[in-house]
């Protein structure tokens, strides 16, 4: 693995920080700390390393593992509109943890701790996985989970994992086959680390003179205006408070929506193409109002690729309970618009220029370079329009982006 000798068996930007390394390590001798951009790597002792290479045989990266193209993907919503609400598109996943639970299973996904860490978590009761809800755009952090999987399904416990392809493709090399355990991937367009986050948060405070004690991507409050909203609740020693904002008002959101804050190997990555790891892929059906007038992917509706036999009981399992609207399209509709199901994020020239100039220049400059919109105002007015006006302001963008 990457290491301080310099031995390495994974490149750098190679390594994708699932973690998965340490947890199957039979003498604890790997550790993980930052590099200088702020994204945690794998550092082993090589006094108490015995040469085992069972942290290369479950290394997603040199051990990645596909299913074979799926010809279509499905289009679908929670019929329960508390259920779909409750989710950063179709309210899908929600449905799917709590099949699992009813079996007397354990789900795992990321969840923000109290100090908005982002860990995976294990939960066991239906009121308890709004914690693992909506999307979240940081690389968490899983370490611990995969052994704890695998001591659960050792002693039968049916286990559903949720989490980046990479995260997915960790779990599976580490568990092998199992009837007991289901994956469920996102479709990833890359993850920005923790600490930059933890930085962003941290300004937004100091200039607010508050504390924020909750934040949420995707909101789906009254107030949000678009899908790529947040929402976060404050306190500032006297109340608390709700603010609402688009992601071109937070920087970390903007930054990630710009992708020039993503780790290294998410340029790279072998899972952005139509064979999947997991055995249900999510995502946004974006686009799919143009196949189907009745659907708006701004309302919520998930996409789904069903990848495996179990993924496939899963989903018919709510189907036959009439929990969810489906409807299926051939795989290039969904491809469409999810540029991650061909390709990894193109890497941005900005990219190296921010990370670069967040280690050495006052951060205030940073944010002012990189990170916001330099013509904010057009920003402003366009998302000031009614939805509908937007709408047409966006088709002719498209059009004109299209001839030129």
């Amino acid at each position: 693995m990457v290491n301080e000798s310099n031995i390495s068996v994974l490149n750098h930007d190679d390594c994708c920080g699932c973690k998965a390394c340490g947890d199957v390590c039979p003498k604890s001798c790997i550790s993980f700390c930052e590099d200088k951009d702020g994204f945690m790597y794998p550092h082993v002792d090589e006094v108490q390393c015995i040469s085992c290479k069972k942290c290369q045989r479950i290394c997603p990266e040199l051990k990645p593992s596909y299913n074979t193209k799926n010809a279509s993907a499905i289009a679908a919503f929670a019929l329960n509109q508390e259920a779909r609400s409750a989710g950063s598109s179709g309210g899908i996943f929600g449905l799917l943890a709590q099949e699992i639970i009813k079996k007397g299973g354990k789900v795992w996904g990321a969840a923000f701790d109290s100090d908005l860490q982002l860990h995976h978590e294990a939960v066991t009761n239906i009121e308890d996985l709004t914690a693992l809800y909506r999307s979240k755009y940081i690389q968490s952090d899983p370490e611990g989970a995969y052994a704890q999987i695998k001591k659960d399904i050792s002693e039968g416990t049916l286990t559903l994992f949720s989490g980046t392809p990479c995260q997915c493709n960790a779990i599976k090399n580490f568990i092998g086959k199992s009837d007991l355990l289901i994956t469920v991937e996102v479709i990833c367009h890359g993850v920005p680390p923790q600490s930059l986050f933890n930085k962003l948060i941290a300004y937004l405070e100091r200039q607010n003179h508050y504390k924020i004690t909750s934040f949420a991507f995707r909101s789906k409050s009254d107030k949000a205006l678009h899908p790529q909203s947040f929402t976060y609740v404050c306190d500032n020693g006297k109340r608390k408070m709700t603010v609402n904002g688009l992601h071109y008002q937070f920087p970390y959101y903007f930054g990630f929506q710009k992708y020039i804050t993503l780790r290294p190997s998410c340029y790279l990555c072998k899972w952005a193409k139509p064979e999947r790891t997991a055995d249900i892929t999510l995502g946004d059906f974006w686009g799919i109002e143009k196949y189907d007038s009745s659907l708006d992917a701004k309302e919520g509706v998930s996409m789904i690729i069903v990848n495996t036999e179990a993924g496939k009981s899963l989903i018919e399992s709510l189907e036959n309970q009439k929990k969810i609207f489906t409807e299926s399209f051939p795989i290039n509709v969904a491809i469409e618009n999810n540029g991650c199901l061909v390709s990894p994020t193109p890497l941005k020239k900005e990219r190296d220029a921010f990370f670069k100039a967040l280690n050495v220049e006052p951060l205030e400059d940073v944010i002012y370079n990189y990170l916001r919109p330099k013509r904010k105002f057009i920003f402003d007015i366009y998302y000031s329009l009614p939805k509908p006006l937007r709408q047409i302001v966006r088709h002719l963008m498209d059009k004109r982006m299209k001839y030129e």
